[in-house]
């Protein structure tokens, strides 16, 4: 009697499979709890998977956490489609869907791995594309790129290799004299036009140098 019980009381703890819908790259299992889990067919394959089958706790819990997982990658691959990314912007943003953040770092590692997360390449992307659109020096670069997570280090090696532009004293120049002839009829023109260079991300050696230039040319 004992054990009729404890069967019948394990089948209540059973987890049966309504439907099955197969897809591409997954399977969906439908459940009698009203869960569905989207399963990769690799992972699938692993299971005999079929309509009308019983599942107990132990296999139901692996079977969810493969459908967290492949969700959390589709998710990251779909806001990868759209740019490039951060690793940290990645975290952050698989944090809000509500992914455990111990499934986010393994996902956003194994991304890192085939490359599709690369933060210095996400870096020196950034740098260019700010450059193209216009001049800004340095320091204001590296604080946007320390907003979205980049490493320091990262951020020092990726600056390294737009040096020249960034260091371009006549190109540099030419956007500072454009400034400036907005200003030089104002009250303190150049402390006006000294602090704009700064905003920029100028640091105080190159706006000294273009500040000295200007008054030599005047």
């Amino acid at each position: 009697m004992r054990s009729r019980i404890l069967f019948l009381f394990y089948l209540r703890l059973m987890i049966t499979i309504d439907k099955i819908k197969l897809s591409d790259i997954h399977i969906s299992l439908e459940l009698d709890n009203g869960e569905t889990l989207d399963i990769p067919n690799q992972v699938a394959d692993l299971y005999m998977l079929e309509s009308g089958r019983r599942i107990d706790t132990t296999e139901y819990a692996q079977l969810k956490e493969e459908s967290q997982r492949f969700r959390c990658k589709k998710k990251a691959l779909d806001y990868l489609a759209v740019r490039n990314r951060s690793a940290n912007e990645m975290e952050r943003y698989l944090y809000k869907k509500g992914f455990a953040h111990n499934l986010i770092r393994e996902v956003v590692n194994s991304l890192g791995e085939a490359g599709y997360i690369d933060d210095y390449d996400y870096a020196t992307r950034f740098i260019n594309n700010k450059l193209n659109r216009k001049l800004i020096g340095k320091h204001l670069l590296a604080r946007e790129l320390q907003k979205k997570g980049i490493a320091r280090a990262i951020i020092k090696q990726a600056l390294k290799e737009s040096e020249s532009r960034l260091n371009n004293i006549d190109e540099i120049y030419e956007t500072a004299i454009k400034k400036y002839n907005t200003l030089k009829l104002k009250k303190n023109g150049l402390s006006k036009l000294a602090y704009f260079l700064q905003r920029r991300g100028f640091g105080a050696e190159v706006v000294n140098v273009i500040i000295e230039r200007i008054i030599h040319n005047e």
